[in-house]
């Protein structure tokens, strides 16, 4: 179905590009990510290209762009999506029989954004049925106040409704909450309790919860408590608060982690070393699923702030000693 000359992968990455855009694959990127070992990356399924139900009526669904995507990395390189379902801003039509979209801040229900994530779980089972990891429903949405302007009450509702309708879809699907930043000082840990105590918990909005999370390094000793904990830091107990947050046991997913230099590294070399240091104590933990370094190639876009020199390629494509080191990991399978 997906393969040759009449399959659809085929079709739908034609020339680089998927049959309802130009949206042009960046082979370059794409190398980096191959050529660097990755198994598994983060890939949004953007409503702004996707959901088109709100402007031209219901049903009208655009997947070509996320689906030459797929075929590209799953299909033809073994790169598995973990798709991200985000309650971000929507086009909507203003002024009926002319293309005026006005942006609105969410989804306008709860309901909204389930039969969104409903439409999306069902699509991948039909197509790309390997593909049953979502994360939701927004990125950081414990420091992204814009997203969810009805606070807490309205992140559980919205995860409750598209956790619902991911099941109902897939009742195989396994689940991410919540895309946690666990970083300037933030107490992840108690946002998760907050969100049980509304009963957005395992089984009604997640079954694992997805962390942002980089390591002190020197990595901590496993005793030290996680930040902003008296006499804490951002170290493996972090990982260990969010599990006991969620009130039964579950599995995490670092589907973020970065060494920019020098915010938390001094030099390139020593940012080499830490990314080692991290992803083989990560490895070590068995209730962690994966890892995803967040920049790869990235460091243009990124010329100041916490990101700054964070990559693993610079802007003159060079591989930078990290990238050779996590090559190595990878390849060796050490990880």
């Amino acid at each position: 179905m997906l393969l040759g000359n009449t399959g659809y992968c085929d079709k739908i990455s034609a020339n680089g590009a998927s049959i309802d855009g130009s949206f042009m694959v960046d082979t370059t990127k794409l190398n980096d990510v191959i050529f660097l070992g990755a198994r598994w990356t983060r890939m949004p399924a953007p409503q702004f290209n996707i959901d088109l139900s709100h402007v031209f009526g219901a049903g009208n669904y655009a997947f070509g762009s996320l689906d030459a995507a797929q075929c590209i990395s799953l299909v033809y390189h073994n790169l598995r999506p973990i798709i991200n379902l985000e309650a971000g801003p929507v086009q909507y039509n203003a002024r009926p029989g002319t293309f005026s979209p006005t942006s609105y801040p969410t989804y306008q229900t709860a309901a909204d954004f389930g039969q969104w994530c409903g439409v999306v779980a069902t699509h991948e089972r039909s197509i790309f049925p390997s593909v049953s990891q979502f994360s939701l429903p927004g990125n950081e949405v414990n420091s992204n106040p814009q997203l969810f302007p009805g606070g807490e009450t309205q992140i559980a509702a919205y995860s409750k409704a598209c956790y619902a309708a991911v099941k109902a879809a897939n009742p195989a699907a396994f689940v991410y909450g919540f895309e946690l930043n666990m970083d300037g000082g933030l107490n992840a840990p108690a946002f998760v309790s907050r969100m049980a105590a509304l009963g957005c918990k395992v089984g009604t909005c997640y079954d694992g919860i997805a962390i942002h999370l980089s390591l002190r390094y020197p990595i901590p000793p496993a005793t030290t408590p996680c930040y902003p904990n008296p006499g804490g830091d951002y170290s493996m107990q972090c990982v260990t608060d969010i599990e006991t947050a969620a009130r039964a046991p579950i599995h995490v997913l670092i589907s973020e982690t970065v060494y920019p230099v020098p915010a938390s590294v001094p030099d390139e070399q020593t940012k080499a070393t830490a990314v080692v240091a991290e992803f083989t104590a990560y490895a070590a933990n068995p209730t962690i699923d994966g890892v995803l370094y967040a920049d790869v190639d990235e460091c243009a876009s990124y010329p100041s702030g916490y990101f700054f020199d964070g990559c693993l390629i610079n802007t003159s494509g060079t591989q930078l000693p990290a990238f050779n080191a996590l090559q190595w990991l990878a390849t060796e399978h050490l990880i």
